[in-house]
């Protein structure tokens, strides 16, 4: 790919229809794909689109038990409706005395909540969403490597996943999120450089932390509220015993606002930048707004497009998955706009 002579930004987008409009139907609303895509095209309006190709979740599996990939691929066959999701199951070990001989009963294994729910359009845009996530990951990956070393322009590859990711683990799903796209994404550009994952969704990245836990090529940073999902995202959670230091967790108090958040935000710079990264993986929620995600961060609208040009002034080959948003506020697309701005700005 030819960069222009004043080494303009080389960005592009990886969706189609289905990826573009795919929701959780009664929980997420379509305003939260279509209002990121349409700040984003309207702060880079030259962008690439690019349209990903069907894998049979090669992608998931980089990341994803096969069993688990099976499962999805599964529920993407059923009848819409056929499936009576079950209530208050959740399989803990404790309570399995025989496997489960039904779709139903695979469906409380693989999801560790009761509101991720395996319909045939959330399993198809859960594959989608993943192949999307790695065919993103090497489009950005062939970019950097086409250009003379030293010469690359800017590059940013957008890739607006629904389901989003996550909360996923490697074995089961939850939180909304089936497969871990920013994780699948990391994975893929791995095999050609160092890469740091960094969160900005309101609640912590329990899922890539865990997928990419000890692997000491990839950085995990996570910036949330503390609380949910309870049972992760510390600060004491430094990475595995191969990769110790490889996960940052930064924790605010409940209700915290930019001024509690900014100095968070250049502690996970200036992690990144000692990481010396060849890619960045940004998983962008906007639900730290203070009208969304029960309130739980305050963050302004404005305030992220601070984070956009924050994050943008490191000037590293981006990919982006989406995460947390709430398309019924406008405060979705007035965010989206100013987090894309702000970094078209610092680009250009």
């Amino acid at each position: 790919m030819k960069a222009t002579a004043k080494n303009e930004p080389v960005i592009a987008e990886m969706t189609s229809p289905y990826v573009e409009h795919q929701e959780f139907p009664d929980i997420v609303y379509p305003t939260s794909v279509t209002a990121t895509l349409a700040a984003f095209r309207s702060a880079f309006p030259n962008v690439t689109r690019l349209v990903p190709e069907p894998d049979d979740g090669a992608a998931a599996l980089t990341v994803h038990s096969g069993d688990y990939v099976d499962f999805v691929k599964e529920g993407t066959r059923r009848p819409d409706g056929l499936t009576k999701f079950p209530l208050n199951v959740i399989a803990l070990p404790e309570l399995r005395v025989s496997e489960p001989r039904t779709f139903e009963g695979r469906h409380a294994q693989y999801f560790f909540d009761e509101v991720t729910r395996a319909t045939p359009a959330v399993c198809e845009g859960a594959l989608q969403s993943a192949a999307a996530s790695g065919q993103g990951a090497r489009w950005l990956a062939g970019t950097v490597a086409a250009q003379p070393a030293g010469q690359q322009p800017p590059a940013m590859v957008l890739v607006p996943s629904r389901p989003p990711g996550h909360h996923a683990l490697s074995t089961v799903g939850g939180g909304l999120c089936v497969f871990a796209n920013a994780a699948i994404a990391a994975r893929e550009l791995s095999r050609s450089g160092r890469v740091v994952v960094l969160d900005i969704d309101q609640d912590h990245g329990n899922g890539t932390q865990t997928v990419l836990y000890d692997d000491p090529s990839i950085l995990t940073i996570s910036i949330h509220a503390e609380g949910w999902p309870h049972v992760a995202g510390f600060a004491e959670e430094t990475g595995g015993p191969n990769a110790p230091g490889s996960n940052l967790n930064l924790p605010l108090p409940t209700g915290s606002d930019f001024t509690a958040y900014a100095p968070a935000l250049e502690t996970a710079l200036e992690a990144i930048g000692r990481f010396e990264p060849t890619y960045l993986v940004l998983a962008l929620g906007y639900d730290a707004q203070w009208e969304q995600g029960f309130g739980a961060l305050r963050l302004q609208s404005e305030d992220f497009g601070v984070l956009g040009r924050r994050i943008a002034a490191l000037r590293l080959p981006t990919l982006v998955t989406t995460e947390g948003c709430y398309g019924y506020y406008e405060s979705t697309a007035v965010a989206a706009t100013h987090f894309f701005d702000g970094w078209a700005e610092q680009w250009r």
